[in-house]
């Protein structure tokens, strides 16, 4: 597998895919997601050294650790133990509490189909945690408020 930069690789992949990039950096990548759902999925990625984040934030965005409902995170760490493909966690974004899903890997190893294949996953992953929430109204206060 020949390397390839950060953005070379976002460009190549997405353009595969028929994915339109929101934003592009030599650090950062935002793809935007219009889900038959309604709801537009932001997926991140985040270049650090040879290990890329990819990161998409949940509708659910709490003030405090404390705030948070716990049965939730119970919930999504089950759900972790089936996923081989991304993990549910609480991030810190602009100050607030956010459960979002992601994963890490290394970029030498990120082929066209593990690109397509893990960018889909978490979107739709994420899209159907929203959708939960949604209709359970459970933290949905700031409903895309920090990624929209």
């Amino acid at each position: 597998m020949t390397k390839q930069s950060f953005e070379d690789l976002v460009i190549n992949n997405s353009a595969k895919a028929g994915w339109k990039i929101a934003k592009l950096n030599d650090r950062q990548a935002i793809l935007k997601f219009s889900m038959d759902s309604g709801i537009e999925q932001r997926l991140y990625i985040t270049k650090y050294d040879s290990i890329l984040k990819f990161s998409v934030p949940s509708a659910a965005v709490f003030d405090s650790l404390e705030e948070i409902p716990h049965i939730v995170s119970s919930i999504l760490l089950t759900k972790n133990a089936k996923y081989k493909l991304g993990e549910w966690c609480v991030e810190k974004i602009q100050g607030k509490m956010v459960y979002s899903i992601m994963h890490n890997v290394d970029m030498n190893f990120i082929d066209s189909g593990y690109f397509v294949d893990l960018v889909s996953c978490l979107v739709s992953e994420c899209d159907k945690f929203d959708g939960f929430l949604v209709e359970s109204q459970v933290g949905c206060a700031n409903l895309n408020r920090l990624t929209g």
